[in-house]
């Protein structure tokens, strides 16, 4: 087995996401929509998208799943 494999994680330091932008990931990791989300925090759908699409890019991660995936993984989203 590949050495690597077997060594820790060590994720860089925590990629500056914003307060709104955290928010909107644990929405997400409830299995919420744009529109649900902003409907909950008084946005539009779009905003909600820009947050998840900024979100995702400072965590170096195409989608909003996989945004959600290292989120949780680094501990900055919790699970219930």
């Amino acid at each position: 087995m590949d050495a690597s494999l077997n060594s820790p994680v060590r994720w860089p330091a925590t990629p500056g996401l914003s307060p709104r932008e955290l928010e909107c990931l644990a929405w997400v990791s409830q299995g919420k929509s744009s529109t649900d989300i902003g409907a909950i925090l008084g946005l539009s759908a779009r905003t909600v998208d820009s947050y998840l699409e900024k979100a995702a890019s400072k965590l170096g991660v195409r989608t909003r799943i996989e945004a959600v995936a290292v989120g949780v993984r680094r501990g900055l989203i919790p699970v219930d």
